[in-house]
């Protein structure tokens, strides 16, 4: 369930969310299950978020942590992205992905 402030913040720029979901998916399908610890998650995303698409962590991250949390604000990303699984994470970013493009 995504929290309805939360759902703002990523209608705000429906094209800027989606262009980051999407790159993140493709970032975090490249990390193997062996694989997938925080620190790994951290570098992928910010090499095909941050500095791949130009956008800064704040802005870059936020569409992130709604679609793993339902929340603006919550524990720390990769940690959580880190104990939910690599299955788990990548089905959450699906799923917002999925929202916004019916908008």
């Amino acid at each position: 369930m995504i929290e309805e402030d939360a759902l703002v913040t990523v209608t705000k720029d429906v094209a800027q969310s989606s262009a980051v979901l999407a790159a993140a998916v493709g970032a975090l399908e490249a990390v193997p299950e062996a694989g997938w610890a925080a620190a790994a998650l951290e570098a992928g995303l910010r090499a095909a978020v941050v500095e791949g698409l130009g956008i800064k962590p704040k802005f870059a991250f936020g569409p992130l942590r709604v679609a793993i949390s339902g929340r603006r604000i919550s524990p720390p990303l990769f940690e959580s992205m880190e104990i939910l699984g690599r299955e788990s994470t990548l089905v959450r970013l699906g799923s917002l992905a999925d929202r916004l493009a019916a908008i």
